[in-house]
């Protein structure tokens, strides 16, 4: 159904050319017809330094490409990014470009603070079918696209090969279930003579995102859903006790990891060797790299009936302006830089969402991507937050909200995992009714 709505919403060229709207379209749209090196502002979260250079550098080769269209980019903290950009479009100031993640997407769209863009689509030649259905799907709300889908990072299995080799494990067979991994768990688990753990199997952190992307993986995997069918919580549903329960277990019955050793002190417990597996997105493989360390990477493995792996990606929208005037400068830049994300994603660590860019020589042929193929081949599980427009409010990274402090509560064993979830859900519930 969701794929039905995407191509009823989306406009090929022919088809905007053949609307009886197609001459107001085609006066606001020209290809090619701008002034000389027309202004366009991007804002965008990407503030860590690697990643600001990536995409400085893309967009300096876009400048001087010659296309007419300059583009200026401002990187903000993400919270800052989504403040700033509402206040600054409440005053008529706002970028023409924001680069933010698909998840959001629905909030500023209901928001009024983007707008549709199946016109820049249809005339720019961006090609969406080069993008799996979860992003297309992902950037269309209320029928029409909002947005153009750029990346996709989902979780993925981490482990140190030569812990592997020691513990007499192959590293080149990763483990595939929920069993497997907890036999290779217990085995890369180390004690010193007194008993005391000295190196853990596992990381599990029980502070920012990560926690919640690994249960929220496991409950889709156990044939759960973040939502019912009534748009609330369904977090207190078998499946979602047994996927958190699961993890509990792995630190309480057996051991194998310690949620207080981590990025919980704000440790890299995977480079000191305190934890010798970890799930996390595609953006630590230049890190591990730098750090020389004997690593692979895997697909997540299937701890219920089926695979499912949690996923984010960044998208590109327009915002809304009092006049179209930019739109064709806004498209050129757009398709470009959805054209050449080999660069910024091998660079950032993330997957291009163009199928063309993805197994492109330019992707393909780099030294990471022999670290990315396990994220390109879990792309078909990939199953995103609910794209709701509260997610800022129900989706904390850190914040004490309903889903951050029970997920907490029971990690910590504060809290049994039925009680967690129920609270959990109750909370979430009252987030959700409110108006």
């Amino acid at each position: 159904m969701a794929n039905d709505v995407f191509a009823k919403s989306l406009l090929t060229r022919r088809q905007a050319l053949a609307l009886g709207a197609s001459a107001a379209l085609a006066g606001a749209l020209p290809r090619g017809a701008f002034a000389a090196d027309e202004k366009v502002t991007l804002w965008h979260g990407w503030t860590g330094a690697d990643n600001t250079t990536a995409l400085n550098g893309v967009i300096d080769t876009f400048n001087k490409g010659g296309k007419g269209v300059a583009v200026e980019p401002t990187g903000y903290d993400w919270d800052t990014l989504f403040s700033k950009w509402v206040v600054s479009s409440a005053g008529g100031r706002a970028p023409d470009l924001v680069l933010f993640h698909i998840t959001e997407l629905p909030e500023f769209a209901t928001r009024k603070v983007i707008r549709p863009i199946d016109d820049v689509v249809a005339s720019s030649g961006l090609d969406l079918s080069q993008v799996p259905d979860a992003g297309r799907t992902g950037v269309t709300f209320d029928g029409k696209v909002y947005a153009a889908p750029l990346d996709v990072h989902p979780l993925g299995f981490y482990y140190n090969v030569d812990m592997v080799q020691e513990a007499g494990l192959d590293p080149s067979k990763p483990p595939k279930t929920g069993e497997e991994f907890l036999e290779w768990a217990k085995k890369l688990t180390v004690k010193d003579g007194s008993g005391k753990v000295t190196r853990y199997g596992f990381e599990l952190p029980n502070t920012w995102a990560t926690a919640r992307w690994i249960w929220f993986s496991l409950m889709y995997q156990n044939g759960g859903t973040f939502l019912d069918d009534k748009g609330l919580a369904a977090v207190d549903s078998e499946a979602s006790q047994k996927a958190l329960q699961y993890l509990v277990d792995l630190i309480n019955v057996h051991g194998v990891t310690n949620p207080e050793v981590g990025g919980n002190k704000g440790e890299d417990a995977f480079a000191s060797k305190q934890v010798a597996m970890k799930f996390i997105g595609p953006w630590e493989v230049n890190l591990r790299m730098a750090q020389k360390m004997n690593f692979m990477t895997a697909q997540l493995p299937v701890f219920g009936q089926k695979a499912a792996v949690w996923a984010n990606s960044h998208c590109m929208a327009v915002s809304k302006q009092k006049s179209d005037d930019k739109l064709a400068a806004d498209g050129t830049f757009m398709k470009w830089f959805f054209d050449n994300f080999a660069a910024p994603a091998t660079t950032v660590g993330i997957i291009p969402q163009s199928k063309a860019v993805r197994e492109s020589a330019a992707f393909t042929g780099t030294e990471q991507y022999k670290y990315f193929k396990s994220f390109v081949d879990d792309l078909p599980n990939i199953v995103y937050e609910p794209l709701i427009p509260k997610y800022l409010s129900v989706f904390s990274f850190d914040k004490p909200t309903p889903l951050v402090t029970n997920l907490q509560a029971a990690l910590s064993g504060s809290k049994p995992v039925p009680d967690a979830l129920k609270a959990m859900k109750e909370g979430l519930d009252a987030q959700l009714k409110k108006g």
